[in-house]
């Protein structure tokens, strides 16, 4: 197969990114369109200031080419970055321009390394420049720092991989809202973080370590866990299949049909629907774990911020899920 290129910059108030990639397709039925799409949307949405973070998602959303080149350029008010992979060279070069304060002055700094020459610094306001072996050096801790960054960057920075919760979250989504997720999508942490609250009223959980907290002001319930699972899961965008699927178990599989469907059937408004999702999760999670059990829907809708209205709906909904599950069994 030929090799594809990508190109993007985006230029904003203090700074750019500007992003090279030629691949190889692995697939003939790669999607080259979604690919650019999942680009433009990482170069207009996304913060650039970890290069790390670059590297691991760029890779992700090019998952389905061989890799022949990667070059990423990064500059803000801050100082600048730039990594090169050409695996045709082979080479690898990396330059960082940052700031560094000695105790006196506020000095620039400049690294620069490859493969071949090894690395580089040089201080501002000074003609010295120190050039090291291409091994890593422990004469300073500063070096050997930037020397563990650049060994990561050179060896360590792979596409992103789905563990079994992650496909397990997938799968939930699917049989919940029947519909597959799109993790690029701005709303997405609000409907998995609402999906797996109002479940957890059901007790259908991850098998994962997580938990949820209100956040302080809206008292909606938030898991940083899943969180970071969703974040972690951007670069993949519009999941409709995932290799060595997770086959969730039939009594769990049920109630999430059933729990889903209710929701979605009490959505009338697909405007309204994040603000619906927030307020079923809201009393679920109140009611469960906030306030007393015998408490009322007057003091559910004062703690939750929601109208009366709005309360009483959900807890006849919850009510109607809950015979809906005891009727199935």
């Amino acid at each position: 197969m030929e090799t594809v290129r990508f190109c993007d910059t985006l230029n904003f108030d203090d700074g750019s990114i500007e992003i090279k990639y030629k691949g190889v397709p692995l697939r003939e039925d790669s999607n080259e369109n979604e690919v650019r799409r999942m680009l433009r949307d990482f170069v207009d949405n996304h913060k650039h200031d970890d290069m790390l973070e670059n590297v691991t998602i760029l890779r992700t959303i090019f998952r389905d080419y061989m890799e022949v080149s990667l070059d990423v350029y990064f500059c803000d008010k801050n100082g600048s970055e730039f990594v090169q992979y050409d695996k045709s060279q082979p080479l690898f070069s990396f330059k960082k321009v940052y700031k560094m304060f000695d105790g006196y002055n506020t000095k620039e700094v400049t690294v620069e390394y490859n493969t071949k020459d090894g690395i580089s610094l040089n201080y501002s306001h000074s003609d010295m420049t120190i050039v090291f072996p291409n091994k890593r050096s422990t004469v300073t801790k500063e070096i050997d720092n930037i020397m563990q960054y650049i060994d990561t960057l050179l060896t360590e920075v792979k596409a992103i991989t789905l563990n079994d919760d992650d496909k397990a979250l997938i799968e939930i989504y699917k049989l919940f809202y029947k519909e597959d997720p799109d993790f690029s999508s701005k709303d997405i942490n609000v409907k998995v973080q609402t999906m797996m609250s109002i479940l957890a009223g059901f007790n259908v959980t991850l098998d994962c370590d997580y938990s949820f907290s209100l956040m302080t002001k809206l008292k909606m319930p938030v898991s940083l866990k899943l969180e970071e699972m969703v974040k972690k899961m951007y670069p993949f965008a519009v999941v409709s299949e995932v290799e060595d699927n997770v086959k969730l178990a039939e009594e769990p599989k049920k109630i999430i049909e059933i729990v889903g469907d209710s929701v979605r059937d009490a959505i009338h408004d697909e405007e309204d629907i994040n603000e619906t999702l927030i307020t079923i999760s809201k009393v679920i999670h109140a009611s469960r774990y906030n306030l007393s059990s015998d408490a009322d829907i007057s003091e559910i809708a004062e703690f939750t911020n929601r109208s009366v209205d709005d309360v009483e709906a959900s807890v006849q909904l919850v009510k109607c899920i809950e015979h809906k599950i005891n009727k199935e069994n």
